[in-house]
């Protein structure tokens, strides 16, 4: 069977229960998911987390 070439074939309400359980997620998820994808530093990172800023020799460690 690992050398068919055919691609599986599957019952048509398999995948409609499976998406249906998917609920949008709360807006304080979302503002979270928004803030950490305009984060650029490390710092700002850990400011939208809540946690203390990264220090080192060189100042702050830039992540991305």
């Amino acid at each position: 069977m690992a050398k068919s070439t055919s691609p599986r074939k599957s019952s048509p309400g398999a995948d409609a229960p499976a998406s249906a359980k998917r609920s949008r997620p709360d807006a304080a998820t979302a503002t979270l998911v928004q803030r950490l994808a305009r984060a650029r530093t490390a710092n700002e990172i850990t400011n939208v987390i809540g946690l203390r800023p990264i220090k080192g020799r060189s100042g702050p460690k830039i992540a991305y």
